[in-house]
């Protein structure tokens, strides 16, 4: 099911119907991803699973969408994957699942990958491929009732949906292998020491979208930019760092927009 706000100017058609999954537009340059299985605690079933990498592969596509921010409905993030289908791999063979698996896993690729600013709001557990889809935002605002866990251990089962990668490089190594092995759950005030939370928020959604509404004031292509200079920055050194802050800086001096925004800003100094 799809929403739209008229007010923001968004054209829905393009992105997929996908039952369990809301899609609106509350502000100009922002959409607003939502799971909508409260009954399952946001547990992504196989509609889900195959639908929501399209839905952000559109929303990544759509020049006019700056941030998208997804959270879940009816106090949980995302329970993972749904039990029935996990448990549910007969008549394939290796291959047909790796390529099934290749194909849900994308989300977190999509959100990971995304030229937008995304924003993960997390008013409650992220667990499995919710913790994946959390972790893959830039950003993540928690309320006090947010809980990480990556319990794939128990179920005999490796992290996967990209959790392993994830967490290593939000909490480091050490720490991410204590989380995965012992799929003990982390709660808001240790997510937030961690790395795993932005931010702690009494109403995380409302936060979320006011931070989101804040992004999408920006030049996009220069949030993008900025969004790129510090992912490339964990697998780079620092004068290759410095390298690719030069040139993007090169282009943004030369645009219209540095112009219009520096005389706006000079004005705004010398009024001071």
């Amino acid at each position: 099911m799809s929403e739209t706000n008229r007010e923001s100017g968004a054209d829905p058609r393009a992105i997929p119907d996908v039952p369990g999954l809301v899609v609106s537009f509350p502000g100009p340059g922002v959409a607003l991803v939502e799971i909508d299985r409260p009954h399952r605690r946001n547990a992504l079933d196989r509609a889900l699973l195959d639908g929501l990498p399209a839905v952000l592969g559109q929303l990544n596509g759509r020049d006019e969408v700056r941030v998208i921010v997804l959270s879940g409905r009816g106090g949980a993030f995302c329970a993972g994957g749904d039990l029935a289908v996990i448990g549910d791999m007969s008549g394939e063979s290796p291959e047909q699942a790796a390529a099934r698996m290749a194909r849900e896993f994308a989300s977190a690729s999509r959100l990971l990958g995304s030229p937008k600013i995304t924003i993960a709001a997390v008013g409650g557990p992220a667990v499995g491929a919710g913790l994946a889809l959390a972790l893959a935002c830039d950003i993540r605002v928690g309320g006090g009732g947010a809980v990480f866990a990556a319990p794939f251990i128990r179920m005999a089962l490796v992290p996967d949906f990209g959790v392993s990668w994830l967490l290593a490089r939000t909490i480091g190594p050490s720490a991410a292998i204590d989380v995965a092995v012992t799929g003990r759950k982390v709660a808001a005030e240790e997510a937030l020491r961690r790395g795993m939370l932005t931010e702690i928020a009494a109403d995380p959604l409302g936060a979320a979208l006011e931070k989101a509404a804040a992004i999408a004031a920006a030049v996009p292509r220069i949030a993008a930019a900025t969004k790129t200079l510090i992912r490339d920055a964990l697998t780079t050194d620092f004068d290759a760092a410095l390298e690719a802050e030069i040139g993007h800086q090169l282009d943004a001096v030369r645009s219209e927009e540095f112009r219009r925004h520096w005389s706006a800003w000079s004005a705004a100094v010398r009024g001071t």
